[in-house]
């Protein structure tokens, strides 16, 4: 009797077209679960890409800052713009500008961490 049961339902179940309400909230649920688990670890390595290319802007300007006083008698720029040109291109010495400090006496040039001015006094 179980069996006939069983093999009625499988027929009304294959006569419908769709799914059921039931199936689709399990998916939902699947798909919620599996974000659940995927989405910190790509926040992360967002995090960890942006600290890396921050890092490496730092030192690309930070050589171009060198080689400025190397060419200057070991003068450093008195800001970013100095190095616009020759040394860093528009592009860099706009995002120098926003997320860089520069040091004048010592020519350091340090990732901002705060909204202080590009360019330091020393």
């Amino acid at each position: 009797m179980m069996t006939f049961v069983k093999n009625q339902w499988v027929a009304k179940r294959k006569e419908r077209k769709g799914f059921t309400l039931l199936e689709m909230l399990l998916v939902v649920f699947i798909i919620a679960a599996l974000l659940l688990l995927v989405l910190p670890g790509l926040i992360k390595q967002q995090t960890s890409v942006t600290e890396k290319t921050d890092e490496a802007f730092v030192t690309t300007v930070q050589n171009q800052v060198t080689v400025y006083a190397s060419d200057n008698n070991g003068t450093f720029p008195e800001n970013f713009d100095a190095l616009k040109g020759g040394y860093l291109s528009t592009k860099q010495t706009e995002k120098a500008n926003d997320k860089l400090k520069l040091d004048k006496k010592t020519g350091e040039v340090l990732l901002r961490t705060d909204s202080s001015s590009g360019n330091e006094q020393g």
